[in-house]
């Protein structure tokens, strides 16, 4: 794993970007990762995020679809899709009619499942437990690839963008959003941000643009969402005033574990006023022919 991980690392390092990279690349491997979503992180991100668990939920992405032009007839898949709310949400409110999830951690998709089939949706919705980079889904099979917050875990985000191109149908659409670095982020924010979300990398809106061209999409949207700094300080606001109980329960009770959660989330909340953490948006439409950029 460790070698793995190094390859990597030389990897994003000697591209042609120069995103800002954890140090320690193992406190966020797949396994790590795994295990946060498997704990009281999946649980205080829920209360403060709602089901879906992204920064607009069913706001953002149906914002998405219809800048995407996503809707009715349409089959999707969505790579690293955590409980399916997205999904959910884009069968329920956009008319599309059928998505394929993807997502490493087994808890998770469980509780997809169980929350699909409770909101009898599971005729339309189907989830696949593994790595997306390991997806087994045919090529150029679905209209489009859709992913909310999630590509921030991927150590290498151009595989997970090559994914999506080899899964979509020329002329299909690719559409996420992600936590992105703003301006002004210094290193040892970077290294404090990255650590405490479990994320390898973190890349600006331009080095994201750069890896959807790579991968033969003509970039259609890749923007600043304007929605992580009053969504921060909502969270900020939900754990000291409203759900400081739920929060004190998730965590067991373990107020030294609270403190820290607190201090955490002004952090992040501090970076996102400033402009140096922020929501990027993007839609991609697949090239009929590839071009490498």
């Amino acid at each position: 794993m460790v070698l793995v991980q190094l390859a990597v690392l030389s990897t994003l390092w000697c591209s042609s970007y120069a995103m800002k990279i954890l140090a320690d690349q193992e406190a966020a491997n797949a396994d790590a990762v795994a295990k946060c979503y498997s704990g009281p992180e999946q649980g205080v991100w829920e209360l403060v995020m709602g089901k879906q668990i992204d920064i607009g939920a069913a706001s953002s992405t149906l914002e998405l679809a219809q800048r995407a032009h996503v809707g009715p007839g349409m089959k999707g898949v969505e790579l690293n899709s955590n409980n399916g709310g997205g999904m959910r949400a884009l069968v329920r409110l956009a008319g599309v009619d059928s998505m394929i999830g993807v997502e490493l951690t087994k808890s998770v998709v469980e509780t997809g499942k169980k929350r699909t089939a409770e909101e009898g949706l599971s005729d339309k919705i189907k989830f696949i437990n593994k790595n997306s980079l390991e997806n087994g889904l045919p090529d150029a099979s679905a209209d489009f690839v859709y992913s909310k917050d999630a590509w921030c875990y991927m150590p290498d985000k151009q595989l997970i963008i090559d994914q999506a191109a080899r899964i979509v149908k020329p002329g299909g659409k690719v559409m996420f959003t992600d936590w992105i670095e703003g301006e002004g982020l210094s290193d040892p924010e970077a290294q404090r941000f990255l650590s405490l979300m479990t994320f390898p990398a973190i890349p600006t809106v331009e080095e994201y643009a750069q890896m959807l061209k790579k991968a033969g999409f003509e970039v259609e949207i890749a923007e600043n969402s304007g929605r992580f700094s009053p969504a921060m300080d909502s969270y900020v606001h939900m754990l000291k005033r409203q759900a400081v109980y739920d929060a004190k329960k998730l965590l067991g009770w373990d107020e030294e574990a609270y403190d820290k959660l607190i201090s955490d989330f002004e952090f992040m909340a501090k970076l996102a006023r400033e402009g140096k953490i922020i929501q990027g948006m993007f839609v991609g439409r697949k090239n009929d022919v590839h071009r490498e950029m």
